[in-house]
């Protein structure tokens, strides 16, 4: 499958040798077969003895399995060579491995009975049209059933049986009229016809020349009034760059998202809603949501792994739906880990090395490079499928910054990780940025946030809810300052009347817009709406013994608290 561990490499060569290899694996694993059946035939049967001429004229010449099986195993390379790329775009329509796998062989067993039924059928049939018909319509959609025509009119080809009515024309008559000779040729231009048209087609497909967005089941309602003002504002700057572009490279965008939309209609869920934003060249963007937001699914369609219901993206201004060339400037560290498990890690950084044009002489430097920066190096000889959770999200960050790309997109990268290797990656998150390399980056993780991105967006609903800078955002959103107080309490306080009493107090100094948060026997957490830091430091200093405080902090609202606020609008909607 030409996934998101493959971004960089050609279509057209990932499928061609892909192809090729999985014909050599055919052959090695049918003369394989064929050895083995030898070898056992012998061994129980002896060797077969060389039929006299009167045997070799008159007996069906495979009425024997040994004899079937030598003339029929070389033939099959012939089915091989048009049922691959059939069951290779079939795999289009899988998102499971496993499911994808037990279907298309479903089907292709399916085919075979067909192939069976279809001779009976016609032979009931007394229309020639209808029985001409049923022919090469099977043989047209089905590339299994045409080879396997061509196959068997092979074998009969070399069956001595069949040439018995030239043998004996003496007697006066045929046995049996010879059938497949006018339409063989047909046959054979249809199996070339599927090879390569097949080929093509999934080319076409993975280079983003066809695409199948299903956008007729979309019907648009959206009102960009109801936007964020600085959403609003990024929008008109995205949708008016094509027109304005500007000759400074520092403002250019390296990625852009450009009205994306994503629409399920078996499921009815809007998944991405006319979602539009920038990132500069050196940003890094965090791109926030809950669960369900819609932040996966944007990235899956900015590396091609998903096609868009409507709009698209551009990685430095190239379309992402013409992947061969956009892609090779972005890396990506997926959700969910790639299917390299019987790679070494060392292979794993050489192969991606290689895609992404790395120079011969300077792929071993950088793959230990990387690796030592992400702290692989006890792993490099060690398969993927040993590692743990941890260790295998630092080998998928270090892929997609190898080369290095443009563009970096990490989802949930530090997921699983210790905290001295999360430490670790942060600073290699940021030196890449200092380094003009654009980060688009997705965390539960607040305060990593907070440390790695320069603007950051919370999704909500496929749309972004609020953009901007973290103190832009803290400023904004933020309901002022949160005060954390602890009293000193005796043990015959049994109702909590000293906690109580600050309740009461703060609760009467109405120009400060308190909100209880949180209480316990001897701590309180009070949201401030509306003062300064200053104002709130005289307030408590100046009743701190009247009120029985023991210790007080006074903090700016954080931002997981402004995450936690958004969440609230999304129950709210849900209710």
């Amino acid at each position: 499958m030409f996934n998101e561990c493959n971004l960089n490499s050609s279509p057209a060569s990932y499928w061609l040798f892909t192809y090729l290899f999985d014909i050599i694996i055919s052959v090695i694993w049918f003369c394989y077969l064929l050895a083995i059946y030898c070898i056992f035939d012998v061994a129980f049967n002896g060797v077969p003895v060389k039929k006299s001429l009167l045997e070799t004229m008159l007996s069906l010449e495979f009425a024997t399995p040994w004899d079937l099986r030598v003339q029929f195993y070389p033939l099959t390379i012939i089915i091989t060579l048009p049922t691959l790329p059939f069951a290779y775009l079939l795999t289009k329509l899988f998102r499971s491995d496993i499911l994808g796998g037990m279907t298309i062989c479903f089907l292709l067993i399916i085919s075979h009975f067909i192939s069976i039924i279809i001779p009976m059928v016609t032979t009931i049939i007394q229309s020639k049209f209808t029985q001409q018909l049923l022919y090469w319509l099977f043989n047209i959609i089905s590339p299994s059933i045409n080879a396997q025509v061509i196959v068997t009119y092979l074998l009969a080809k070399k069956s001595a049986f069949c040439q018995v009515p030239a043998t004996l024309s003496s007697f006066g008559g045929t046995f049996f009229q010879p059938i497949g000779d006018d339409t063989i040729a047909w046959n054979g231009v249809i199996l070339v016809v599927h090879s390569l048209a097949i080929l093509l087609i999934l080319i076409i497909i993975d280079s983003g020349l066809l695409q199948f967005s299903f956008s007729c089941f979309y019907k648009e309602n959206f009102d960009e009034s109801k936007l964020d003002d600085d959403v609003l504002a990024e929008r008109r700057r995205v949708l008016g760059s094509a027109t304005n572009a500007s000759d400074d490279e520092e403002q250019i965008d390296h990625l852009t998202v450009n009205n994306l939309v994503k629409y399920y209609p078996m499921r009815k869920v809007l998944a991405v809603d006319h979602l539009t934003f920038g990132a500069r060249r050196g940003e890094a963007f965090g791109l926030l949501g809950y669960n369900g937001a819609g932040k996966t699914t944007t990235f899956r369609i900015v590396v091609g792994d998903l096609m868009s219901t409507q709009g698209t993206a551009y990685i430095d201004g190239q379309n992402v739906h013409r992947r061969i060339r956009s892609t090779r400037h972005l890396g990506y560290c997926p959700q969910q880990d790639c299917s390299m498990d019987f790679l070494t890690v060392q292979d794993s950084l050489y192969l991606l090395a290689r895609i992404r044009g790395v120079q011969s002489s300077r792929i071993k430097f950088i793959a230990q490079t990387i690796g030592s920066l992400f702290l692989l190096d006890p792993f490099l000889h060690n398969y993927i499928h040993e590692l743990s959770g941890g260790t295998k999200r630092r080998l998928h960050a270090a892929i997609a910054l190898i080369g290095p790309p443009l563009v970096a997109i990490l989802d949930e990268p530090t997921t699983g990780v210790d905290p001295n290797a999360r430490q670790q990656m942060q600073e290699i998150f940021l030196n890449a940025v200092k380094a003009k390399l654009t980060i688009i980056l997705t965390s539960h993780s607040m305060d990593e946030c907070e440390r790695i991105c320069n603007r950051l967006g919370i999704m909500v609903h496929g749309q972004l809810a609020c953009l901007g800078t973290i103190q832009h955002l803290k400023s904004k959103f933020g309901q002022g300052y949160t005060i954390e107080i602890k009293v000193r309490t005796s043990l015959d306080d049994q109702n909590a009347t000293a906690i109580k009493k600050i309740e009461s107090f703060l609760l009467s100094q109405r120009q400060y817009r308190v909100e209880i948060k949180e209480t316990t026997h001897s701590t309180g957490i009070f949201q401030i709406g509306q003062s300064t830091p200053a104002e709130l430091f005289q307030l408590l200093e100046e009743n701190k013994h009247q009120l029985n405080i023991e210790t007080y902090t006074i903090s700016q609202t954080t931002l997981e608290q402004i995450f936690l606020s958004f969440g609230k609008q999304i129950r709210a909607t849900i209710e």
